[in-house]
């Protein structure tokens, strides 16, 4: 594949994690891990990456849904993004593909963006940080 292909969009930060309910914020901050979305002639991709390591998942996502709630007197306005992502895993040559719910949180202080993985296993890896750059996923 030729790097002028592909192209990158945008890429999560991750400031927290967990991992089937455990705190794993130490593990993914102390490897760089960070999400980017990225398209190949124009279809959507997803990496999980961990720079300290040079490991990473990626492949196609696929499957978009969405949703929109609305700010409330209890609650801020969500942004939930729905799909479905068939990864390959550099560290393990595992596939497979995962159920992401993708969300963005409208605070005062700025939007956190929340992504959610649920494997075919039901394991469910939680990441919490923030985005450069923007996605519009209704374009895919």
């Amino acid at each position: 594949m030729s790097a002028q292909e592909q192209k990158e969009i945008a890429r999560f930060y991750v400031t927290h994690a967990s991992y089937n309910g455990n705190d794993i914020t130490e593990w993914a901050v102390n490897r760089k891990v960070f999400t980017v979305f990225y398209t190949i002639n124009d279809e959507l991709y997803m990496a999980n990456v961990s720079d300290a390591d040079d490991n990473q998942s990626w492949g196609k996502v696929w499957g978009f849904r969405n949703e929109t709630r609305e700010e409330t007197a209890k609650d801020y306005k969500v942004d939930i993004f729905y799909f479905n992502w068939n990864y390959s895993n550099s560290y393990d040559s595992k596939k497979g593909t995962c159920k992401v719910q993708f969300l963005k949180i409208y605070k005062p202080q700025g939007v956190v963006s929340k992504l959610k993985l649920i494997t075919e296993a039901l394991d469910v890896t939680e990441y919490i940080g923030y985005m450069e750059g923007s996605i519009d996923f209704s374009n895919y």
